[in-house]
């Protein structure tokens, strides 16, 4: 029997915010719809305006069969890791019944750290301050993997780091697909309305998101998203925003305290 994997999220602080300092403030939440709400009940209550508008949906695998399978056999594996929050909270709505305490679970983020718990886990793997699948990988429960059964959750397309490193490691790996991203109902009119509205800054959460955004915008609507501001809490991302030609994008703390924190003080500080 494979020795039990041990450890427990770190949670980071983050600086008080200014009270209501994104008074008055639009910002685009473009996460996917399920996703999206603690954030926004975050943004409303520093004041500001939270405009729910997905850049990607969420839908079920092609073929759900495998995804079953491994929840009906969820006591056989050694570990499971969750690639995005998508994947964990379909996970634990499809399972039906208590998380099985001798699995543990490995998360990138803090937030899916925290609902992890929240949902029942009792040992959560999550790298403290890199929060990505390299930062995951750190880990040192995460790296001798020999013989032990391995779950890997996620969509259906994605990068393919963490499978590679896990099976290099020498896991029995079993990788299936909670769900698919398709891109929403949203073409350049409708953004075009949705900037005449007003945004004051989106948060962008995903590199694929940010490649959605400017596939969708024609001539006009491109020019006006390529002067936005915007918030992304990965260089990764941040990088992708740039090469779709996005002139003004912060780097935001992860989480959704976090991204808030990082909103509230660069509202509230004076910009140059």
């Amino acid at each position: 029997m494979a020795r039990p994997i041990t450890g427990r999220p770190a949670i980071k602080q983050h600086r008080s915010a200014p009270p209501a300092s994104l008074a008055g403030r639009r910002i685009w939440v473009t996460r996917p719809q399920a996703q999206a709400g603690t954030l926004a009940t975050l943004i409303e209550a520093q004041g500001g305006i939270a405009v729910r508008q997905p850049l990607l949906d969420i839908i079920p695998p092609a073929d759900p069969a495998p995804f079953a399978t491994a929840l009906a056999a969820l006591d056989g594996f050694d570990l499971v890791v969750f690639v995005s929050p998508t994947a964990l909270d379909l996970t634990f709505a499809q399972l039906g019944r208590d998380w099985p305490a001798t699995v543990p679970v490995a998360v990138v983020g803090p937030g899916s750290a925290a609902r992890a718990l929240e949902l029942g886990a009792t040992t959560v793997i999550s790298p403290p301050l890199q929060h990505d699948s390299e930062g995951l990988l750190r880990e040192a429960a995460m790296h001798d993997l020999a013989g032990r059964r391995v779950l890997l959750v996620r969509g259906e397309s994605g990068r393919d780091v963490l499978p590679e490193a896990l099976a290099a490691r020498g896991a029995t790996l079993t990788m299936v697909s909670a769900y698919r991203r398709r891109p929403p109902d949203l073409d350049d009119a409708g953004l075009t309305r949705l900037l005449d509205a007003g945004i004051d800054a989106a948060v962008i959460s995903s590199s694929e998101a940010a490649g959605v955004l400017f596939t969708l915008a024609g001539g006009a609507a491109r020019e006006r998203l390529q002067s936005l501001l915007y918030f992304a809490p990965h260089p990764r991302i941040v990088a992708a925003l740039h090469a779709h030609g996005a002139a003004r994008v912060e780097t935001c703390a992860t989480g959704d305290a976090g991204t808030v924190d990082s909103l509230c003080h660069y509202f509230a500080d004076p910009q140059p």
